[in-house]
């Protein structure tokens, strides 16, 4: 009875190890829509968790009726690999690379449940659409091509430390003839559970001068001043006027403030 009794127990840790170890892909978005309240999913995912691949897809969210509503966002273009190595899971420990389309090299992400750190990246997309994002973005419809660099980061207990920057270049908009607009950087400092985020014009008829910061607990709050070069003042007249809000001789933009 005792053999038969660890039998048993092996033939039941097998399938687990089988189970684990085979786990399909689509679990992680299952993960990410719990941990961001289904803000960023994964789709069209294949392989397993422990490596596979699949489309980044940051969704609008919403509530109705105290039910969360989703509609469907914006889709990295490309898709986003990962491989995770499960032995040093054992002992609490995280070692995993992911890579994007786009990305010159995957991007190691090594530590603990309690911090982990992400090294230095870079990563490229020469087309992208924001209108599904929602407001302010649906009104402006804007897509341009999208560089993102960061520095190494540390996320501790929730909170990020390191510094990104963000250019999106020959910005374009649905809601004006004038093209490009420009080209725009943003500069994200994190400190911990609060970020400083400033906004610059690299080049381009319509210019805009902004910071701002994103909070934890209170999201983003920023504001913008908006103009537009004299040869071109006209034209973007009513542009300006959708974007932000006169306040004399300014055109201001504000998100959460």
């Amino acid at each position: 009875m005792f053999r038969w009794i660890l039998f048993a127990l092996a033939g039941l840790a097998t399938a687990i190890a089988t189970t684990v170890a085979t786990a399909p892909a689509r679990f992680l978005d299952l993960a990410l829509d719990r941990a961001t309240l289904g803000r960023v999913r994964l789709a069209e995912a294949d392989g397993t968790i422990w490596k596979g691949s699949g489309r980044l897809v940051f969704a609008d969210v919403g509530a109705q009726d105290g039910q969360r509503l989703s509609t469907q966002g914006v889709a990295v273009p490309g898709r986003i690999g990962w491989a995770v190595r499960p032995w040093p899971l054992f002992a609490g420990l995280v070692d995993a690379a992911i890579s994007v389309d786009g990305m010159a090299q995957p991007v190691r992400l090594q530590g603990s449940f309690a911090e982990m750190r992400v090294g230095p990246g870079a990563l490229s997309l020469p087309s992208v659409e924001l209108s599904r994002l929602g407001s302010p973005w649906n009104s402006i419809r804007p897509a341009g091509a999208l560089a993102v660099r960061w520095e190494a980061m540390t996320i501790r207990g929730g909170q990020l430390q390191g510094k990104a920057t963000i250019e999106l270049r020959n910005a374009a908009s649905a809601m004006t003839p004038v093209r490009p607009l420009g080209s725009y950087r943003v500069d994200i400092d994190g400190q911990g559970s609060r970020a400083d985020v400033a906004l610059q014009t690299l080049s381009g008829p319509l210019r805009l001068t902004g910071k701002g910061t994103w909070d934890a607990r209170a999201g983003l709050r920023f504001e913008a001043d908006a103009s537009a070069d004299p040869a071109e003042a006209e034209r973007l007249q009513s542009f300006l006027g959708l974007v932000g809000r006169r306040v004399g001789e300014r055109t201001v933009i504000r998100i959460g403030a």
